[in-house]
Parts: C-alpha cells; structure tokens; sequence
C-alpha cells in the first residue's frame, strides 16, 4: 500500500513539473503598461513566436520552454521600453478641481513630453528618445527678466545609425512647434553617449567604422595571444562623395514584321502614285544604374604590431589569416593587412613602483630623512673631536692669524642654532671662533646664546 501512494505521489509530481515546463508562462514578473505590451505582441509576432495575452493587456504569456530564449531577444532589441505617460494617460487621470494651476500645467507638459518621445522613437533608426521640457520662469515679483522656455532631446540609435543634419533640425523644429513659445534655438539634442548634436555638422561615418574594426581585431587578438602582447591600427578610406552611373544596352533581335502597299490615282486633274513601306524590328533594351554612397569603403588598411618577445614567429601568417577575417578585408578589392614582428619597449619597474612606495609609507619617511640627518652631522663631529686630539691648533691658530678653517659653515649652516650649537660644542675654542665667521651676524649671535645656555647648565 505505501508502495503505491509513493508510486501515485511520484506520477503526480511529473505530471506538475510537465506542465509546468511546457505550460504558457508570463514572460515578465511585473505587470506592463498596455503601450507595451502591443511593443512586445508586434515583436513577437514578427518572430512567428506563439504567445498570448491577458484581457487587460498586462502581462504576455509564453511557452515556458521559450521563454528564456524570448527573453534574450527581447533584451537585445531594447524592448520593451520605458513606458512614457502621454496626453492622453493625463487626460485618462481625472483630477480634483480644486488641484493648483502648477500641477495642471505639469502634467500637461508630462503628456506633451511623452507625446514627443512617442514621436521620436518612430523615426528610422531611432531605438528610444526622451524629452524633457524646461518651463518659462515668468515669476511677477522677480526682478531678474523673464527665462524663455526650453527642451532638452536624447536620441538613443540602433546600432550603425546616425541622424543626418536635416533630420537633427527636424526635431527642433519639431519639439519647438510643440511647445508654446519655444524656439529651435533653444532645443538641444544629444546621443546617447552626451555628445551635442549640430544639425549644421556632417558626421564621419568612417570614424566610428575604423574604431568598431580597430575593437574587433584587438579583442580577438588579446584573446588569442594575451592582453598587450599586440597592437593595432586600422584605416578606411571611404568614396568621399555620392556617384551615379547609369548604363543602356540594346539587344537587337531582327525584324518583327513588315508592311507594303502602294497606290495610284488622280484628283483634281493631278496623278499621284503613293508607296509605303513600314518595317518593325525587335530589340531589347536594359538600363543599369549603380550608385555608390559617399561613406561605402573603398579600401581598408591594417597594420597589427605583435611583440617579438612574447609571440613566436611562426605564429605570424596564423595572425594575419585572424585579421583578415576579423577585418573583413578583402585582399583582391585592394585591402591591405600588414603584420610585423618588433621587440615592445618594457618600462622601468622602479619607476612605476616608486609613486606607490612614497604614498603607502609617508610616515617612514618623515622619520628617516630626519634620522639620516642626525646620523651625519654626529659622525661629523666625532672627526672633528678626533682631529682635535690629534693635531692640536698651533700658535697662529690661537693668535688669530690666517689658517684655514675647514668649510663646516655650508654643511652646518642650514641646521637650526641649537642644533649648530650642538656640534660646536665639542669643539676647539679657536676652531669654533673661526667657523662661526661663516655665518651672518644675527644667525652667529644666535648660536652664541645657545653654547652660552649649554656651558651655564653644565
């Protein structure tokens, strides 16, 4: 008997986990805006994907074997997209009547906004837009002037897309008829990166084609041989204008048919002998036109520099083949792509390691310096106490004559009083009067008074 409800518990639960794993799911955990959804059903029915929907329109339901693979679709063709309220979710929201003329005017500026941004993600190549409207600053008890109203646009485009100039004055236009008192001029319009579109600019298509080709190669380069074991450089030479040829090409094929007949007669007192002669030939004729846009490529050249030390030589025409398909470059149509093995230049490591040694221990360092300093100035008055004792000053020392005193003042001399005072101390009398000769009379007085202190204490 337990045998048999183990069995009957076992059946049930495979059957609970079969339907569940090929059952509809909802695709998202958290309901949608209907504006949404209808993104999604459009998407998924382009994709001959099978779904279905609920009656209020929040939520899609899917295959729950498909589900992450819809997923994955779904989030690499941006959808869905942020929902925008519009003039028409505003006027949908009733409001109080006794709501402040502000508030209303907000939420009319919401809905134009999101009227626009609908606009705008309709337009070719455009994948999301959001638009921000800035009200006028019209305050009665301001004494600074009026601030005319003004829109801020952000265009995000789909891969390889870009606005051309007239379309970029397009949405000024656009966003300034929107909104009372707004002018083009005061409309800014961005990518999606922050950069500022001019409507006045021509953009470089090649530009960014030669960096997306100069990041295809590097990449697989790096996964190849390993990060900085290579380098490099990429340039494509575009057409530079548009060019339309147009070509005709008349194939005859003989004559069709053909039709003769003659005829004689008077009128008027005058003969006449008529004769026509109408022939139809066969022919084909086949008009080719080719057009070459401004931007299409006409060569591609790369240059890749792999480092002697660290790639094998024999691994050089591996790489090029590599290049060749990352670049897409076609050796026949004129692309060139040039591989060279060179030694890279390595940096010093005690240089790079220096900085970092310096701020990881400023305490040390702040109580070396000073130890080291002390260290010196004791060893030297250990020699000067030594050469002392060993020749003692003579007469004209003493006297005061002209013998030359060692040159303590400049190794000395930038110590404080005390610390000078100090290592005077232990020396020689006559010694010590020649070398504080070296000093200016104020700094001289100075350490006087400190040997004074010193010999009073003792």
């Amino acid at each position: 008997m337990f045998v048999t409800v183990l069995a009957v518990a076992a059946a049930g639960l495979v059957i609970a986990i079969a339907a569940r794993s090929y059952g509809d799911t909802a695709l998202f955990e958290a309901p949608l805006h209907p504006s949404q959804t209808r993104e999604i059903e459009s998407a998924l029915t382009l994709w001959n994907e099978t779904f279905s929907s609920d009656a209020a329109g929040t939520q899609v339901f899917v295959p729950a074997t498909r589900r992450r693979d819809v997923l994955l679709r779904l989030t690499l063709a941006g959808l869905p997209r942020p929902f925008v309220p519009t003039s028409a979710d505003m006027l949908a929201d009733p409001v109080s009547a006794m709501t402040p003329r502000s508030q209303l005017d907000d939420r009319r500026r919401i809905g134009i906004a999101g009227d626009l941004t609908e606009t705008l993600r309709r337009i070719s190549g455009v994948a999301d837009a959001n638009v921000i409207l800035t009200p006028d600053a019209d305050d009665p008890f301001a004494l600074d002037p009026a601030t005319p109203p003004s829109a801020a646009v952000q265009v995000i485009m789909e891969p390889n897309a870009h606005l051309e100039p007239r379309v970029i004055d397009g949405i000024r236009r656009l966003v300034a008829a929107a909104v009372a008192g707004l002018t083009p001029e005061r409309v800014t319009v961005t990518d999606s990166d922050g950069a500022s579109l001019d409507g006045a600019a021509v953009q470089d298509p090649s530009a960014s084609r030669e960096t997306r080709l100069q990041t295809s190669v590097q990449s697989a380069l790096d996964a190849v041989l390993g990060p900085g074991a290579s380098v490099v450089r990429v340039r494509v030479v575009t057409a530079g204008a548009d060019v339309s040829l147009q070509s005709t090409r008349i194939t005859p094929h003989g004559l069709l048919d053909a039709d003769a007949g003659r005829e004689h007669g008077h009128e008027a007192a005058r003969i006449f002998d008529k004769e026509r002669h109408v022939q139809h030939y066969a022919y084909d004729t086949n008009i080719e036109r080719r057009t070459t846009a401004a931007d299409s490529v006409r060569r591609i050249s790369v240059a890749v520099i792999l480092d002697a030390r660290r790639v094998d030589a024999s691994r050089r025409d591996d790489v090029a083949g590599l290049v060749r398909a990352a670049a897409g470059a076609d050796l026949g149509a004129g692309d060139t792509v040039v591989v060279a093995m060179l030694p890279f230049a390595t940096r010093s490591s005690p240089d790079k390691n220096a900085p970092a040694a310096t701020q990881a221990h400023p305490l040390s360092a702040l109580i070396a310096i000073p130890a080291a300093a002390a260290c010196a100035l004791a060893m030297a008055g250990a020699y000067l106490r030594r050469r002392r004792d060993v020749d003692p000053p003579s007469v004209h020392a003493v006297e005061g004559e002209a013998e030359p005193a060692p040159d303590l003042g400049s190794t000395i001399g930038a110590e404080t009083p005390r610390t000078v005072a100090y290592l005077m101390s232990g020396m020689a009398p006559s010694l010590r009067a020649r070398v504080l000769l070296e000093f200016d009379p104020e700094r001289r007085d100075a350490i006087e008074a400190c040997i004074a202190e010193w010999s009073d204490d003792r």
